[in-house]
């Protein structure tokens, strides 16, 4: 008789915990879409003092970025924020027939970045202290290998050193913050603001100066610049393929 009250006692308990598991569950998939707004608010307001549109501050906390390693706790919690959609696979980047037009086409993992390197390393990466981006830029002829370690710059794009267009897109659903990966809070960007670019052992700084939205199928943000100039995008609107969110930087000279 005990035996069979104590089964119960267990029954019953199990039943709690599933069903607590359940509605943690359902509230969790119900609150996900608006944690990293919620968490880029928080923030914001701790850092409130900082001016994103201020070289010198922007210089600051992006010297202290890079003074700490690429990887770590961010990327390694980025694993467990993929969202994987069932209906489609998010593309950032533009159709095919223009990726083949600016690189070679050919599905080779090419130069790969560093992704782990030591604290105070300056490796090839894209840096917006503003929405927490600190990402590895990959130099790869394949798309989805750079989109999946990085941001990956289109091949034949300009690089800092040079003159012209230095194109840069990103996921912007794959990963959610606190990744360090995502373009999740791009539009949270405003003209004046600063990206910067850490490339060869040098760091780059550049003012955004435009923000637009254009179709999936818009060729024009691949056109080649007089000036040193940033151009990134990423999908829009959150969790749709169907435009693309195009951020452009001019380059600030010393």
């Amino acid at each position: 008789m005990d035996n069979i009250i104590n089964k119960r006692k267990i029954i019953k308990a199990l039943v709690v915990i599933l069903e607590l598991l359940a509605i943690g569950g359902f509230l969790y998939l119900i609150f996900l879409p608006f944690y990293p707004a919620v968490k880029y608010y928080v923030e914001l307001k701790n850092n409130s003092s900082v001016d994103y549109k201020n070289i010198d501050e922007v210089k600051k906390a992006v010297e202290q970025i890079v003074g700490e390693p690429i990887g770590g706790v961010n990327n390694e919690k980025a694993e467990l924020k993929q969202i994987k959609s069932t209906t489609t696979e998010e593309k950032s980047e533009l159709p095919e027939k223009i990726i083949n037009n600016a690189g070679s086409g050919k599905k080779t993992d090419g130069q790969k970045a560093n992704t782990n390197p030591q604290a105070g390393e300056v490796v090839n990466r894209l840096i917006i202290p503003k929405i927490g981006v600190n990402a590895p830029i990959i130099e790869s002829a394949d798309e989805n290998y750079g989109l999946n370690h990085g941001v990956w710059r289109l091949p034949k794009s300009s690089t800092p050193e040079e003159q012209g267009n230095m194109i840069i897109t990103g996921h912007r659903f794959k990963y959610l913050p606190p990744s360090n990966l995502t373009f999740y809070l791009f539009h949270k960007l405003e003209e004046g603001d600063i990206a910067s670019v850490a490339w060869n052992g040098s760091i780059y700084y550049y003012r955004i100066s435009e923000k637009k939205i254009v179709s999936a199928g818009n060729t024009s943000i691949l056109r080649e610049t007089d000036e040193p100039t940033l151009t990134m995008y990423t999908c829009d609107p959150i969790y749709s393929t169907k435009n693309r969110l195009v951020v452009i930087g001019e380059l600030i000279k010393k």
